[in-house]
């Protein structure tokens, strides 16, 4: 399914399944909670890496 990162306005591709490739980006239960609060959809694999990087600072 074609989707569009809600933080950074690029089109990217959302499988919703265990081959996403969204399972390999390992996030910091800081940004788990940054994302559940601020985000209600999928974010591109750069932003969730981004996002993740500025969590652990």
């Amino acid at each position: 399914m074609k989707k569009i990162c809600p933080r950074c306005g690029k089109e990217f591709e959302c499988i919703h399944s265990k081959d996403c490739w969204c399972i390999t980006v390992h996030l910091s239960d800081r940004a788990k909670a940054n994302l559940s609060k601020n985000y209600s959809d999928c974010l591109c694999k750069d932003c969730l890496e981004e996002l993740n990087d500025r969590a652990s600072d």
